[in-house]
């Protein structure tokens, strides 16, 4: 009966904890707001990459296997079907990780 409880809770609790894909895309847009505007030496790109790690993502864009808006992250606009750019990143928390893969699998590349 404790088990039957505690499944309960839990399944309860997913669609709270499970917002992770939306709380990612509006920390990556505080970041974007956030960087310089200028183009020189890499920022935006540094700026949104250091905000994002200082709000628990780690940068997941040049893995192998990652398909996500690296245009939007460099320069701070989001283009292409991804929009945001937010899927170059995943929360560094294991359990915020795990909630992550369930909301967002991990997309291949297409062949070609």
């Amino acid at each position: 009966m404790a088990r039957f409880r505690t499944l309960l809770i839990l399944a309860a609790a997913l669609p709270i904890l499970a917002g992770c894909y939306s709380d990612q895309q509006k920390q990556l847009s505080a970041c974007k707001v956030a960087a310089p505007s200028n183009m020189h030496a890499g920022e935006p790109f540094n700026s949104i990459r250091a905000c994002m790690d200082k709000a628990g993502y780690r940068f997941i864009g040049w893995d192998p296997g990652i398909v996500c808006d690296m245009h939007a992250v460099v320069t701070g606009v989001a283009t292409g079907a991804f929009q945001t750019g937010a899927l170059c990143f995943e929360p560094k928390d294991w359990l915020a990780l795990k909630l992550y893969r369930l909301e967002v699998p991990i997309k291949k590349q297409p062949a070609g």
